[in-house]
């Protein structure tokens, strides 16, 4: 049994957080998935509270951590010291991964090989500024370590860790459930296609469209 740790804080973005929670949390037979915070009880960006699952320092032994986004959740994050002094996690034994904004989380942790990173665009010159070149890829990976850029690219991530855990035949089938009716092939395809491209050397410009 695996486990995969949802890195969660207040004012988070809240499709970030629960399409990665509800895609994964379909499967409870080989993995499970808990989400973490440094409260007991946060508050989404739409004011949504709810209950952890455990403690930020849990993600320390989990196989998976992957962090959500939020445009006023994420600085707060990273000006709170406890929060960020909670992760001693390991890219040579664990798969790390951000949507969006936990870009940031990662590079202030040192984690972003190469200083370079996918992002929301919205976020992409304040990331640069912070010292990580922003990649114009809706995901990318190098080793253990995966960023992802605009909240359904999510679904990129969440396929990356599955089957990199599990094979593409289970990735595919964790996801399946949340794509549009009919167009199963369509986004399977685009998916495959994206993780694919998104572990190639970096590329200036990509035909993802």
């Amino acid at each position: 049994m695996k486990t995969i740790a949802l890195i969660a804080f207040d004012r988070f973005t809240d499709i970030d957080l629960f399409l990665m929670w509800d895609v994964l949390g379909r499967n409870q037979h080989d993995w499970q998935v808990r989400i973490l915070g440094k409260q007991a009880t946060l508050r989404s960006a739409h004011g949504l509270q709810f209950s952890v699952h455990g403690a930020l320092d849990e993600a320390n032994q989990a196989d998976v951590v992957l962090f959500s986004s939020g445009k006023d959740g994420v600085p707060a994050a990273l000006a709170d010291r406890d929060f960020m002094a909670a992760f001693q996690l390991d890219p040579e034994r664990q798969l790390i991964g951000s949507i969006c904004g936990g870009a940031f989380i990662l590079g202030q942790l040192g984690l972003l090989p190469g200083r370079r990173a996918a992002t929301h665009p919205d976020a992409r010159v304040a990331l640069r500024a912070t010292g990580v070149e922003p990649d114009d890829r809706p995901f990318m990976s190098v080793g253990n370590v995966a960023t992802a850029g605009g909240c359904l690219a999510a679904l990129y991530l969440v396929g990356w860790a599955v089957e990199r855990l599990f094979g593409i035949g289970k990735s595919l089938e964790t996801l399946r459930p949340v794509l549009p009716a009919g167009q199963y092939d369509c986004y399977e395809q685009m998916i495959v296609s994206s993780i694919r491209l998104g572990g190639a050397a970096c590329m200036s410009q990509t035909a993802l469209c």
